[in-house]
């Protein structure tokens, strides 16, 4: 009875379908239909909320109105599924990829995803970063078979739009929006230093050497896949990487 009567309030609430629950609605005045439709709009306002502020570039990028017009569409085929509205949204940005009224701004998917992996670092659980001492004391012979454990924060971005660009352009104290080449494709890194949310755009091979260690790869393959790129620079991409506490731990 009890999962009846929950299973009939959720769809009072995100899909207008009341009739499930009305006997169970008491008012002193009023209709019962009017009383659970209030419930709806409020449900909805407080989800969209939750949305914009996860992901406000977007909301900048398409607009307050259609923000909440997408929002609506995406919390009815997409509500939450965990008493955590922290970890809520984030299957927005795969919605918006086949999201028909957002055709014109192709790129917005690929700034949710940036979005959503800034979400994702600030609430990420805390972890000591890697030593260079510990990675410096590995004898040169061995250095190729190390595997590296990544931070809980990392996440690295590739896309096909220059995401970093727009989201730089689309802070609130950015007033004149620079003209951004839209062909021009873009790989960065989301890491948290202390409490702060930090991301930086990163070479195409710096990526690749990157995502291949946070797989697991050893040293020398993750180098070997990025080496493709003449771009790339394992020295400096190793002192970047202990410098941003993108490590936390490595295996010989």
């Amino acid at each position: 009875m009890l999962r009846e009567l929950q299973m009939g309030l959720t769809n009072a609430a995100l899909h207008d379908s009341p009739s499930a629950v009305l006997d169970h609605v008491q008012v002193a005045r009023g209709s019962r239909e009017k009383r659970v439709r209030v419930y709806r709009v409020n449900v909805i306002n407080s989800l969209t909320d939750v949305l914009a502020a996860a992901f406000p570039v977007v909301q900048r990028i398409v607009g307050a109105r259609f923000f909440r017009a997408m929002a609506k569409t995406f919390i009815e085929a997409h509500p939450p599924r965990e008493p955590m509205l922290y970890r809520y949204g984030g299957a927005l940005p795969e919605f918006l990829d086949t999201y028909d009224p957002a055709k014109d701004v192709p790129y917005v998917a690929a700034v949710a995803r940036l979005e959503w992996a800034r979400v994702q670092a600030y609430f990420a659980a805390d972890a000591e970063p890697l030593d260079a001492q510990r990675l410096a004391a590995v004898e040169p012979e061995a250095l190729e078979g190390v595997t590296f454990a990544v931070h809980p924060a990392v996440h690295v971005i590739s896309a096909e739009f220059p995401v970093f660009k727009i989201w730089q352009v689309n802070q609130p104290q950015v007033t004149d929006i620079p003209r951004i080449d839209l062909t021009r494709a873009e790989a960065g890194v989301v890491f948290r230093r202390g409490h702060e949310v930090v991301q930086r755009a990163i070479s195409k091979s710096f990526a690749a050497w990157l995502t291949a260690l946070a797989k697991g790869e050893a040293l020398g393959t993750a180098t070997e896949l990025a080496a493709a790129d003449n771009d790339f620079d394992l020295q400096d991409a190793l002192r970047q990487t202990l410098a941003d506490g993108v490590f936390t731990d490595i295996s010989a």
